[in-house]
């Protein structure tokens, strides 16, 4: 038995809080045991039961004050156990989250990595307003680690191949964590794809080191295992694998990915999988994690500090209903402020409007005092390249990367505006309308 498992029977065995417990009035029921167990003399079981408990055999008083220990115990937990069901007021573990929440979490497979020490360190869960890409809807990925938390990864590339699928390319590394601390971490990902397009694509990627195919159980069904499914030809030594399972069950397609020193490493994190229910996955979100519940809230303290337009309303920031991590949600806000300066600005220069041209480029030009763009640096992040890149662009009107030069907000579209309801190119603010797709502003 998984120790989430022992926990959770031990609390339904217990259900008394300890408020509760310490509210009874146990003093005459103790009285009344003490005089009626010192007074009259146990029976043999019982004598040879006391006699295994203490070896060194101490005094008849040191025995029966033992017995009337369990004993008041006993009685104790059976009177909180009446009161609880006679007083209504015990609550079930589902009700320790709103209906809204759980049925939140329901909508992801809810498994859990029960490793000894694991934990989950992040999760994130595709977009499902209306903006979104249909391919997308459904998707997620939850991070598990054990010990310190883990940075982000910054890997460089160096190589480049003709396709997707060419047998000869040859990609090179640089920026990632020594295997030691890779092997840390293990990722599962959902979505509602097809298993065997997976495998079409898996099959398709680099493998440098040639591949290896195999297969393993998982959760009562049976996973394909890549366990070659490196991508780097300067990495996947002995000691230093990568491996990935993919699956699929309940209508998702499930992939585990991990570095791992080999392949019976890889089995023990498959095993380490359980299915658990709502409120189990609820709480093993970490602090990092902003549930639906306090999304607006949230929302809310991280637009504190930054300049928005005239109009700008917080519900404008999506919510995307599941479960997210705070570094999703500040990129909702980031990117949603940013899309809203970047529309007044291209309608500003369009209408020769001066006055709120400026207004956006000025607006824009604080972004590196924004708090939430400051706390995303500190934690080591840095400030997004691309926001950068744009904000210097903005006066000219032109993005510029060494000798080639674009129009800046067909480039601006990247911080995913169209996605938001807010398009900044006019054809494709068009073409939303003409699709009935809601607008924003």
């Amino acid at each position: 038995m998984k120790p989430r498992e022992i926990d959770r029977r031990l609390q339904e065995a217990d259900p008394a809080s300890s408020s509760q417990m310490a509210s009874l009035d146990l003093g005459p029921a103790e009285a009344a045991l003490a005089e009626k167990i010192v007074a009259e003399p146990g029976s043999e079981g019982a004598s040879e039961g006391l006699a295994m408990s203490w070896p060194s055999a101490g005094s008849r008083r040191r025995r029966s004050l033992v017995g009337l220990a369990g004993t008041i115990a006993a009685g104790a937990a059976a009177i909180a156990v009446l009161l609880s069901i006679g007083s209504g007021t015990s609550e079930s573990p589902s009700r320790a989250y709103g209906a809204e929440l759980v049925r939140f979490a329901e909508a992801t497979p809810l498994l859990l990595l029960e490793g000894p020490g694991w934990r989950v360190q992040d999760i994130y869960e595709a977009a499902h307003g209306p903006n979104s890409p249909k391919s997308s809807r459904g998707e997620g990925t939850m991070e598990f680690v054990t010990g310190n938390p883990l940075p982000d990864e910054s890997i460089r590339v160096a190589g480049r191949s003709r396709s997707i699928c060419d047998p000869k390319a040859r990609y090179r590394e640089f920026g990632m964590l020594p295997a030691a601390v890779r092997q840390r971490k293990v990722e599962l990902r959902w979505s509602h794809g097809s298993l065997e397009e997976a495998l079409k694509t898996a099959r398709c990627q680099p493998h440098p080191h040639g591949q290896s195919w195999t297969t393993l159980p998982v959760l009562g069904t049976t996973a394909d295992v890549d366990t070659r499914a490196e991508v780097y030809a300067n990495q996947g030594a002995p000691g230093n694998r990568r491996m990935t399972a993919f699956w699929s069950e309940g209508g998702y397609l499930l992939e585990l990915k991990a570095a791992v020193p080999d392949l019976a490493a890889f089995k023990e994190r498959l095993n380490w999988l359980s299915r658990v229910d709502s409120q189990t996955w609820l709480d093993a979100m970490p602090a990092t994690v902003v549930k639906a519940a306090d999304h607006d809230a949230v929302v809310r303290q991280m637009l504190k500090g930054v300049p928005v337009p005239n109009g700008f309303k917080s519900s404008m920031i999506p919510d995307e209903g599941l479960t997210t991590s705070r570094l999703q949600v500040r990129g909702a806000v980031t990117n949603t402020v940013s899309c809203l300066w970047f529309r007044q600005w291209g309608a500003a220069r369009r209408s020769g409007d001066n006055g709120p041209k400026v207004e956006a480029e000025r607006a824009m030009a604080t972004f590196r005092r924004w708090p939430i763009l400051r706390e995303g640096a500190r934690e080591g992040g840095g400030y997004p390249e691309t926001l950068v890149k744009l904000v210097a662009s903005m006066p000219s009107g032109v993005w510029q990367y060494g000798p080639h030069r674009w129009r800046l907000l067909p480039k601006a579209e990247g911080l995913g505006c169209a996605r938001l309801g807010l398009p900044l190119v006019p054809r494709k603010q068009k073409l939303q309308r003409e699709r009935g797709v809601p607008q924003l502003r």
